[in-house]
Parts: structure tokens; C-alpha cells; sequence
């Protein structure tokens, strides 16, 4: 199998051509090979005999099923990095592409800085990367970086626009999974949790593998509970006060006058 001093990135995209030049302009993958394959049988061929770190597939690229695509692929060079990639997203495609356990699960929607973070982040470490900042990384040092989990589009609604206009960027993410993989490429200044939503929400399923991450307990926390729910949380809560250094909580529902004040009282605490 071919390999190089180099990194290599394959995108396996019928009409990505426009990606692929814009990265290979870009400083930072300045130490990078970027190929493009059209085709998935000719891709599989060329994984075959070639050495690659990094594989951004798109998910509807045709010729099998995505899962078959995937699980040949790592069987292939279990050691390359695989980002799967799509325009839209279901409750199938995803529960899908997450059962292969691949490195990152993009949606164009993240917009195109969160793929060029997600490839950064899967290349070697040994390969000679530039010292460079990214647009991503230039918007996120001009804003505090805000994640969001929660299930309750009316509350995300009122709050987000209140936020972004007092200088916050806020990323919402209504899967806990989704939270902790993007958690794993770029540690955002505060985290929001909703945990007033079912068992098995994301709101809890989050704060659960948060409480158990030496990493995560790290950064601040924002927890919205609404008062008749305090009881039925207290277990949740009771972990939280003596796990995390730095949280608090807003009782639902939040007036929009309380918000900012809220966010920027607990990211005082963690100066």
C-alpha cells in the first residue's frame, strides 16, 4: 500500500470539486494531498492501494448501502479516519452511520468551517501542520462560544437571537452524541443544558456522560429546570453540585431579561 511523508485526505463526493480546491488553498492543509474520487467502486480501489488519514464520505453517494460502504472501508485501513458527510439529515441515515462508530458525522448545515475543524482535528499529529487559525477559529476567539443542548425549539427560539446579540455564538445541538463529539474538536466557553425534557432526552443523556468525562467536567455549565421539576431531578443535581466546579441553573421558563445575565454571572466564576 502506497504512503507518504504527507498528509492524505480522500473525499469520496460526486460533485465536491469546489471543497476540494478550496482546501488545497487554505494554509493549513499546505502539508496535505487532496484527492477527489467520483465513484465509489474506483474509491474502494484506490483505498485499496493507496494510504489515506483521512475519508470524508458523502452519505448518498450511491452504488451501497452507506453502513456496507463504511464497514468496507474501515476493514479496509481500520487506522484512516472516517467523516461522513451529508446535504440532509434523518433519524434513520444517522442511527445508521453512528452504528459504525466513524470519527465525525458532518451535516452541511454545520456550515463549511466545521468540516475544514472536523479534518484538522483527524489528521496524525506527527504531520507537519502550520501554525494557522482558521476562519472557524477566528470567529469563535472574536465571540464567546456557547453549546446548546436541548429539545424545545420554542425556548431555543426566544433565547439564541437574545444571545448571538449580546456577542455570544450559540451552537444548538438536539443530540447528546452529536454535543460530545463536537465537544472532542473545540471546547466551547459555556454549556446550556435542558434537562426538563423526558429520560432519555438529550438534556439528561448529555449531562450524564458529561458527569462521567474528567474533560468536560471542566467547563461551566448553564442548567434550565423548571421549579415543579426541581424533586424529580434532585438525583441529577445532587451529582452536578459535586462533580462540576463551576454551574448553575435557571428555573424555567427564563425571562429574556435574565438570560444574559445568567450566561455572564457563571462565566465570571470561571475567570
Amino acid at each position: 500500500m502506497v504512503s507518504s511523508a504527507k498528509g492524505r485526505i480522500l473525499f469520496i463526493e460526486k460533485q465536491q470539486r469546489e471543497i476540494v480546491d478550496e482546501l488545497k488553498g487554505l494554509p493549513v492543509f499546505k502539508h496535505v494531498d487532496i484527492f477527489l474520487e467520483k465513484d465509489l467502486g474506483s474509491a474502494i480501489q484506490r483505498v485499496q492501494t493507496e494510504r489515506f488519514d483521512v475519508i470524508v464520505l458523502a452519505a448518498k453517494i450511491g452504488g451501497m448501502p452507506i453502513g456496507q460502504t463504511i464497514q468496507i472501508l474501515k476493514s479496509i485501513d481500520p487506522r484512516t479516519k472516517l467523516i461522513v458527510k451529508s446535504h440532509t439529515n434523518s433519524m434513520k441515515l444517522e442511527a445508521t452511520i453512528r452504528k459504525e462508530n466513524i470519527y465525525y458525522y458532518h451535516l452541511d448545515s454545520f456550515g463549511q468551517d466545521d468540516l475544514i475543524l472536523a479534518i484538522e482535528s483527524a489528521l496524525p499529529d506527527d504531520i507537519n501542520k502550520i501554525n494557522f487559525v482558521s476562519t472557524y477559529e477566528k470567529q469563535e476567539s472574536e465571540f464567546q462560544l456557547v453549546y446548546w443542548v436541548d429539545e424545545d425549539d420554542n425556548f431555543i427560539e426566544i433565547h439564541k437571537t437574545n444571545l448571538e446579540n449580546h456577542g455570544f455564538r450559540v451552537k444548538v445541538f438536539f443530540d447528546a452524541d452529536e454535543a460530545v463529539q463536537r465537544i472532542k474538536l473545540k471546547k466551547p466557553d459555556l454549556l446550556m443544558v435542558d434537562i426538563n425534557i423526558p429520560v432519555g432526552s438529550a438534556g439528561l443523556h448529555f449531562m450524564e456522560m458529561m458527569l462521567d468525562s474528567v474533560e468536560m467536567i471542566e467547563i461551566p455549565v448553564l442548567l434550565f429546570v423548571k421549579r415543579e421539576r426541581l424533586k424529580e431531578h434532585e438525583e441529577i443535581l445532587d451529582r452536578v453540585k459535586k462533580t462540576l466546579p463551576v454551574w448553575s441553573y435557571l428555573e424555567k421558563p427564563v425571562k429574556i431579561e435574565d438570560m444574559i445575565p445568567g450566561v455572564k454571572s457563571l462565566l465570571e466564576k470561571n475567570k
